[in-house]
């Protein structure tokens, strides 16, 4: 017993002593990183910086921090912001947002406010420290302007991820449910009130291939897109449904390569908004319905128009409408 009790005392000693040095590294290193930044363009101040969790957790608080890009005109302030993570599982990274933040965009004040927000990464532990996921949820985030207009959300929920059996493709997928326009953006876009107050939602599904992988500790820059495949790019607000899928690449020169399939439900919709807005007059409905009638490839589907926006050598093209150049990718 007295051997069991003696070793017992051994591995929290050095359990302890683990956590204590590692305590030491993650402040040492936040503490080393934000200066690094700071002696930059951008500027990062903050009142302190503390780590607290034994014995099993490594959660470091940042007080009072702003970040500001002077060049840029950026600036976000926060009263708190904590990074946690399990001390047997350090590479594994939770960040905690308080309900209410301020950014600061070409002197524009904006205030956001949230339930719930928290992001979370992950690396492998290597000495390169490869990017594994991340992921950001809001619950019920609000943006609110000086002037007190806002725009609302149930949920914004954004992730990436590597993608498995491979070491540069990556998952990504945005979802914003339940979206609330500004009154005065609202008041532009259905001045009739033709559709509901509410967006149900906006979501993005895709793949992105880069020619390297993405490394927090590599001496690399950021890797370039080789392909975006779009599993799914959709909107639905009431009646209106809008979507897109597709596979681009770029060119030698950046420039977009490939096509992608765009359907629109209820799209005789979409003109009563646009006319309805004055974007459209109302005597072009007929022609403007013809052309994309002849546009259409799902005749058979009603009230249903599907066209496929195609990228080759340089130029865009919607059907067979030439619509200009295409743009770059990279």
């Amino acid at each position: 017993m007295r051997k069991l009790i003696a070793l017992v005392v051994i591995l929290a000693t050095l359990y302890g002593g683990y956590w204590f040095i590692g305590r030491a590294q993650v402040q040492s290193r936040l503490t080393e990183a934000l200066a690094q930044i700071d002696a930059g363009a951008t500027e990062i101040s903050y009142d302190d910086l503390s780590t607290r969790g034994f014995p099993s957790r490594f959660d470091t608080t940042i007080t009072n921090l702003t970040v500001a890009d002077p060049t840029a005109g950026v600036r976000w302030e926060t009263p708190i912001f904590q990074l946690l993570a399990l001390s047997y599982r350090p590479n594994n990274v939770r960040a905690h947002f308080p309900e209410e933040q301020v950014f600061t965009l070409d002197g524009e004040r904006f205030t956001l406010l949230t339930e719930e927000m928290v992001a979370r990464g992950q690396v492998s532990p290597s000495t390169t420290l490869p990017f594994q996921q991340a992921e950001l949820e809001l619950v019920n985030p609000r943006l609110r302007t000086e002037e007190g207009a806002e725009i609302s959300l149930a949920r914004l929920f954004a992730a990436m991820r590597l993608a498995p059996d491979t070491d540069q493709t990556y998952d990504a997928f945005f979802e914003a449910r339940s979206l609330a326009l500004p009154d005065y953006i609202r008041r532009l876009a259905d001045p009739q009130n033709l559709q509901p107050p509410m967006i149900q939602s906006l979501r993005l599904d895709a793949d992105i291939d880069l020619d390297a992988p993405i490394a927090l500790n590599a001496d690399v820059t950021m890797g370039r897109i080789e392909t975006l495949s779009i599993r799914e790019l959709a909107l639905d607000w009431g009646e209106i449904s809008l979507s897109a899928i597709g596979d681009l690449t770029p060119d030698e020169m950046g420039r977009i390569n490939g096509s992608v399939t765009l359907a629109a439900r209820n799209w005789s919709r979409i003109f009563d908004l646009l006319i309805a807005a004055g974007v459209v007059s109302g005597d072009s409905r007929e022609l403007y319905t013809t052309i994309l009638n002849g546009l259409d490839e799902t005749p058979h589907i009603p009230d249903t128009l599907t066209a496929t926006l195609a990228f080759d050598d340089g130029v865009m093209t919607l059907g067979p409408l030439p619509l200009g150049e295409a743009p770059r990718l990279r």
